[in-house]
């Protein structure tokens, strides 16, 4: 099967970094220029109750919302998603939408920093069943961040 999906992803993010506490809302919104995939023989996706998303690419809606704390090198707290399909785009389309909680950790090994966190669903729509999953990742600055200038002192 072909699948295509091209789209146009606007992306909103605001956050709060200040005495520890990393505060962060960021939010995607997709609208896709191909609503339907299609298979080599040119049928239009399949719709099914077995397969309710195969070769469709609804537009979309994606938040994902972070509050950690650091304590030295250790980072703790809540995280969550939500994620929504916005359209149907064929007749019998299933749109989709699920919302998971849970919490993440993370350790700074000096300039970098590896984090896993584990959400779970609470909410799901049309996925087949609740998921739980786990993430990890490895940050690394590829910049220095500035440093504050020296005051100047004078006599």
């Amino acid at each position: 099967m072909t699948y295509s999906s091209s789209s146009l992803n606007q992306r909103f993010a605001l956050t709060y970094l200040g005495n520890g506490w990393d505060l962060t809302a960021n939010v995607i919104w997709g609208v896709q220029f191909d609503p339907v995939s299609t298979k080599p023989e040119g049928f239009p996706c399949p719709v099914s109750l077995a397969f309710p998303a195969n070769g469709c690419n609804p537009n979309f809606l994606n938040v994902d919302l972070t509050a950690t704390k650091r304590f030295d090198k250790w980072e703790l707290g809540p995280v969550a998603f939500y994620s929504t399909d916005l359209n149907t785009p064929v007749p019998g389309y299933l749109k989709q939408s699920q919302f998971a909680v849970g919490g993440l950790i993370g350790y700074w090994f000096g300039p970098a920093i590896m984090q896993a966190y584990v959400t779970t669903d609470v909410y799901e729509r049309n996925y087949g069943g609740r998921e739980t999953r786990l993430w990890t990742r490895i940050i690394v600055p590829i910049l220095d961040q500035p440093r504050p200038a020296a005051p100047l002192v004078s006599k």
